[in-house]
């Protein structure tokens, strides 16, 4: 995938992937524009964006008519805790709580859960980092039909 469609696929704007990334909005603008290629840590970063839309998936049970999708297994983490983000809208569509510091603790533990409810799979392994996952699972406040599923992927992650 291109940069453009990897950043239209994540449902992110130039300067919120720039954000995720560690770069200015006009660098990516430029890899977009094809005057300049992402390098270093940007471009290990946009690999790991891609390999999660084609990694495997174990389907969970089924929400309202919509199939409850996780990881099949452990992912490289692309958005790690040391991170200020806002997630896209169709994540937080609200978006009610705005920019979240993933540094914090309690923070990080609802910024997960509204993942967990509102993600896809390559979501997960986008804004989630496993590790921290497994680390918080107890105090994570997913919806009820999202406990045993997500329970079960810590398992996985262990």
């Amino acid at each position: 995938m291109q940069v453009a469609e990897l950043r239209r696929a994540v449902g992110v704007s130039q300067a919120e992937l720039a954000d995720m990334l560690g770069v200015t909005q006009p660098a990516v603008s430029a890899w977009e524009a094809g005057r300049r290629t992402p390098t270093g840590e940007a471009a290990e970063k946009l690999e790991r964006i891609a390999i999660v839309f084609d990694a495997p998936t174990r389907v969970a049970g089924e929400f309202r008519g919509r199939p409850i999708e996780l990881p099949e297994g452990r992912w490289d983490p692309v958005v790690t805790p040391d991170h200020e983000i806002d997630l896209p809208n169709h994540i937080d569509w609200t978006p009610r709580q705005g920019r979240r510091d993933l540094r914090d603790r309690a923070q990080r533990a609802s910024t997960y859960a509204q993942v967990l409810d509102e993600g896809s799979a390559a979501d997960i392994q986008i804004w989630i980092d496993p590790d921290a996952l497994v680390e918080l699972w107890p105090e994570v406040p997913v919806a009820r039909h999202m406990r045993q599923p997500v329970a079960d992927l810590i398992v996985r992650l262990r």
